[in-house]
């Protein structure tokens, strides 16, 4: 009975807290609407939807429905989006190859690769994790696919089973970092500051991407020498032979990012074109599923798509309203107003933004932090790419983080272990991902210059050949200009305007004032009338 107490006990304490809340003005009203759907299991679009139409409503003065015409032209503008195509075909592609045995085959090559150093199997368990986040584009996909074999692998060959569950779950989170990511289609379309091309985002998480694998793959070296597990020897054959089995798995990346690069295709029809390849792979050639369960996978990813449909139309009208009260413009005047230095934002914005990620999951964060947080970014000097690089390495390790870290209860759920566990095991992971962070965080070069290499050439001239910006501040690292800049810029316009106008004014006087003089002249040289007569 007392347990049972216990446990209502929070529930009275959030119905109390929605009641007071509306008795401190229209933000306590708001937040006990969106508190108040939340307890009561609403999903995340409607939770949007309340925060969206009942800011229009508060704020904004919108009492008639016509005026919420706001959000049919979300709608609009969504259709006139073509990399929103992507999303549907790669998570399309992504669970086909997860009820598939791409995940295996790719086990058995990374361990025949890799397996034979100090702590191979664990680096190859990291491995695998690279390969098929470049495959699928999702991080807790990838825990379950390579996580549900490789755990008891792991534990098996003698590692301790923390680490292994904190190794698999970490890496698993590279899902959204390595190409082809759902979140690195989704930036460009949210961030309205800046046109991105999806493409050259995807070469720049290239870099990021192998950082983070290399620290965990490093780390995982580190522990085989301190656990001393025994290594299997190197057998070429072995290698060969996984290297068959898994040819069709392993080009498929080739496939994908080698037809965007070689101008085969862009991102949206290399998105088709995985979700062919995947059928075909697994239906045909692996026969690991059957063609009539194709649909029925299609379907639930059809599901999904219609509620990330409308958590981005009332994301979008939410950006709306930010820009209609002029929130970004009020945060980026109160930022330069610090006088802060680009390291100290740079400091700042990951501070923020691992908040973020500990309360929110990626693609909700996007939605509502990117069109508030880019313009002060573009303000001091950072490149609309390296802020998508640091936005979601930070919502990366949110992952990892609580009370909302979508990898910790997949992995619960995964190794039938109590969320406490879980926690404890990603934790060292968590502080190694933080030093990935602050590299990639200042070395724009692994992420922007290696893009920029790779696309060839960088229409903005964001970062120049060693990875620096311009200068500290007003095209700093990002080669975007600061706000005070396009202010004089924009005062500058203005004052050629009013000079083209004078001058206009002046030639049209001067113009009458010669037309006055020509008819006074003709009326002097005319003849007088002859009045002697």
């Amino acid at each position: 009975m007392t347990k049972v107490r216990e446990r209502k006990l929070p529930f009275f304490i959030m119905v109390a807290i929605v009641i007071f809340l509306p008795f401190l003005g229209k933000g306590g009203l708001l937040a006990s609407a969106i508190i108040g759907a939340a307890l009561v299991g609403s999903p995340l679009f409607v939770l949007i939807g309340i925060a969206t139409l009942g800011s229009l409503f508060l704020w904004s003065d919108f009492r008639d429905i016509n005026q919420f015409t706001i959000v049919i032209e979300g709608i609009r503008s969504l259709a006139d989006s073509p990399t929103l195509l992507a999303i549907p075909f790669f998570i399309m592609s992504g669970a086909v190859m997860s009820r598939g045995q791409i995940s295996q085959r790719l086990i058995d090559f990374a361990h025949a690769f890799i397996g034979w150093v100090p702590g191979g199997m664990a680096m190859s368990g990291v491995l695998a994790c690279m390969l098929f986040a470049a495959i699928s584009g999702s991080s807790p996909a990838t825990v379950v696919a390579i996580g549900t074999m490789m755990g008891p692998a792991l534990i098996a060959e003698g590692y301790r089973e923390r680490f292994s569950h904190g190794l698999l779950t970490s890496a698993g989170s590279l899902g959204i970092l390595i190409p082809p990511s759902i979140p690195m289609i989704v930036y460009p379309i949210v961030n309205q500051t800046a046109v991105i091309e999806v493409e050259r985002l995807f070469a720049s998480g290239f870099g990021p991407g192998l950082v983070m694998g290399s620290i965990l793959i490093g780390y995982s070296f580190y522990q085989g020498i301190v656990d001393k597990v025994p290594t299997s020897p190197f057998k070429f054959k072995k290698l060969v032979a996984a290297t068959r089995d898994g040819f069709w798995a392993l080009m498929f990346p080739i496939l994908i990012l080698g037809g965007i690069y070689g101008g085969i295709f862009n991102a949206v029809e290399a998105s088709a074109v995985s979700v062919a390849y995947a059928v075909v792979v697994e239906v045909w050639l692996h026969r690991a599923l059957k063609l009539k369960a194709i649909p029925g996978i299609f379907g639930e990813t059809g599901v999904f798509l219609g509620s990330f449909l409308v958590i981005m139309v009332m994301a979008l009208a939410l950006g709306e309203f930010f820009e209609k009260e002029e929130i970004p413009a009020l945060m980026v005047e109160w930022i330069q107003g610090k006088d802060l230095e680009y390291w100290q934002f740079l400091l700042l914005l990951n501070l923020i933004l691992l908040a973020v990620g500990m309360m929110m999951d990626i693609l909700s964060a996007m939605f509502v932090f990117v069109p508030l947080l880019a313009p002060i970014a573009a303000s001091m000097g950072v490149d609309p790419m390296h802020f998508g690089i640091i936005f979601i390495v930070n919502l990366e390790i949110g992952y990892l983080t609580p009370p909302v870290g979508l990898n910790l209860f997949v992995a619960s759920a995964l190794y039938e272990k109590g969320l406490g566990h879980v926690i404890r095991a990603v934790a060292p992971f968590v502080g190694l991902m933080l030093i990935g962070l602050g590299i990639i965080t200042w070395y724009p070069q692994l992420s922007v210059g290696l893009g920029n290499a790779i696309m060839g050439g960088d229409p903005n001239a964001m970062v120049d050949e060693d990875g620096d910006g311009v200068d500290d501040r007003g095209e700093a690292a990002g080669g975007m200009p600061t706000m005070e800049e396009m202010m004089r810029e924009a005062m500058a316009d203005e004052e050629a305007e009013d000079d083209e106008e004078l001058e206009d004014e002046d030639l049209e006087g001067e113009e009458l004032e010669d037309e006055e003089v020509e008819e006074l002249l003709d009326a002097e040289e005319a003849p007088e009338p002859d009045t002697a007569e």
